[in-house]
This record gives C-alpha cells, sequence and structure tokens, in this order.
C-alpha cells in the first residue's frame, strides 16, 4: 500500500513538471509564449542621416501551424507572388508599433527555441517606413518589397536584439520557415530589446 502511494506521488510531480514546460517555463525563469511583448529602439541610418525611435512588437499568439503551413508552402511553392497573397490571406498575431504611429499587422510569427534562447520571425503584410518625426506610417509599397521582416534573438532574461527590414521580400529558410532574401533599404537595427512582463 505504501508503495502504491509512493508511486502516485511520484506520478503526481511528474505531471506537475509536465505542464510546467508546456506552459514555456524556460531555465532561468523567463516565460516563453504567447501574448508577449517586446520593447526596443530602432535605429535607421544611411549615407545621409540617421534616425532612431521606440518600436513595440505586440504578439498575441504564434502563428497556427495550419495557417503557418499555408503560408511556407505559398512561398515553397508558388515563390514571393504567393506567399503574399496567402500571407494576406491570414490572420492577425499581433501588431508591430513603431514611434506611437500607426499599427501594422504582424500575419506571420515564428519562435525557435534553443540552447541560448529564442530566435523569432516576425513578418508584417506591408512595409515600414520611417518619416521624419521617427514615426512609421503606411505608404505605397515599392514594387517587389511589400513586407517588413523582423529577426529578434532573446536570451532566457528576455533580452536581446534584432534587426528589421521595413520593406524587404522572402524566401524559404530551408527549415520550413522564412527568412529575409531582400530588402530595399538598409535594415534597421533594434538594439535595447526587452521582453516586457505579461
Amino acid at each position: 500500500m505504501r508503495t502504491v502511494k509512493i508511486f502516485m506521488i511520484v506520478l503526481v510531480a511528474a505531471r506537475i513538471c509536465v505542464a510546467a514546460q508546456a506552459g514555456g517555463v524556460q531555465s532561468g525563469g523567463a516565460t516563453t509564449g504567447a501574448p508577449e511583448i517586446f520593447s526596443a529602439t530602432a535605429q535607421a541610418k544611411n549615407s545621409l542621416s540617421a534616425a532612431s525611435s521606440k518600436l513595440e512588437v505586440r504578439v498575441s499568439r504564434y502563428t497556427p501551424d495550419f495557417d503557418r503551413k499555408t503560408v511556407e508552402e505559398a512561398l515553397r511553392l508558388g515563390g514571393y507572388p504567393k506567399f503574399l497573397i496567402a500571407l494576406r490571406n491570414a490572420p492577425e498575431v499581433g501588431q508591430l508599433v513603431l514611434g506611437g504611429g500607426t499599427p501594422f499587422a504582424i500575419r506571420y510569427a515564428r519562435e525557435k527555441v534553443e540552447a541560448s534562447g529564442r530566435t523569432i520571425v516576425l513578418v508584417t503584410d506591408r512595409p515600414v517606413f520611417f518619416i521624419g518625426t521617427g514615426r512609421a506610417e503606411p505608404t505605397k509599397p515599392r514594387s517587389g518589397y511589400e513586407v517588413a521582416v523582423l529577426q529578434i534573438q532573446v536570451d532566457g532574461a528576455g533580452q536581446g536584439r534584432g534587426t528589421m527590414a521595413a520593406a524587404a521580400r522572402v524566401r524559404p529558410d530551408g527549415d520550413g520557415g522564412v527568412r529575409l532574401d531582400d530588402y530595399a533599404e538598409a535594415p534597421i537595427a533594434l538594439t535595447e530589446l526587452t521582453r516586457k512582463p505579461s
């Protein structure tokens, strides 16, 4: 009887451990998974000028498998034009806000958990451009560069860095996902990136 009680205690403890891992608790006490918010400083520069602005990324959820695979297969089989159609038909999974301007819809969000933290790829359904105030507002897409692509690396403490190609195109990454292929302007550095407590 005593052996049965010990077995039941061990079984319950194991289930609690599995549930905690499923809830996204990583080593170091950092929580992963959506919903989550990241803040950063976006620093854009070219040969003539430089500008910086606060950026906020709000991930309400990571793209569900069905929608993610639909977008990824469209890119793999139909190239960038088919990818755009599938992306814009996908549900919104978050928002990007630059300098307090108009929110941009994120329609592709994928995270990859690694030993050192996470790599997160986000794609908006239209390009993001700085204007003189450091804010971002809707603008006519440059032909062939009709999305924005963010790639950020976050460690177990929720700190990190990243880049944003504000007007870009994508290609398959060889691992089932998408990656930056080309961009119309130099990528924007994302510094002081922090995961806000949810």
